[in-house]
């Protein structure tokens, strides 16, 4: 007579109803990979909305103070001071958008293309080791998912002409 295997158990730390609920998961695993990320670019001198604000100049839009606060869900005012900050440190400058001299259009400077490349490999090297229980295409697929669970929620952004 064969013995049947064992069914897998659970860590301790994940045996207790609340991870039933993906939206906790979610928000946990969301707030790990945070935390981690947050650490790497510290040792950058550098924090992780810093590092999003440069990733989002990257695109080919044409973003104004305005667009970057709806988009990463900062505090106008904040992100003010943080476009100061980034602006003296000469990673970011403001252009007057032509259509509307009232707006700024956001561009990358060439400091600040080589400050988001280092700062991309450690939030890189953050990512895989936090992923690296997931094999790679698990992890494509997640991150598809979450892109189409986004799609319909995330912040409409006009570019400036």
């Amino acid at each position: 007579m064969t013995e049947a295997t064992p069914a897998p158990t659970q860590p301790a730390a994940l045996d207790f109803p609340l991870v039933r609920r993906t939206g906790y998961l979610l928000n946990k695993a969301g707030s790990i990979l945070m935390e981690d990320a947050e650490r790497a670019l510290m040792a950058q001198g550098m924090r992780l909305r810093y590092f999003y604000v440069l990733a989002a100049l990257e695109s080919d839009l044409s973003l104004s103070q305005q667009d970057l606060s709806r988009l990463l869900h900062l505090d106008p005012t904040t992100m003010v001071a943080l476009i100061d900050e980034m602006e003296r440190a000469g990673h970011v400058e403001r252009r007057r958008n032509p259509s509307d001299r009232r707006r700024y259009i956001l561009r990358l400077t060439d400091g600040g293309r080589e400050a988001l490349e280092r700062a991309g490999r450690a939030v890189d090297a953050v990512e895989q080791d936090f992923l690296s229980a997931v094999p790679a295409e698990d992890r494509d697929r997640l991150r598809s998912l979450l892109g189409d669970l986004l799609a319909d929620r995330w912040p409409r952004v006009v570019a400036c002409e």
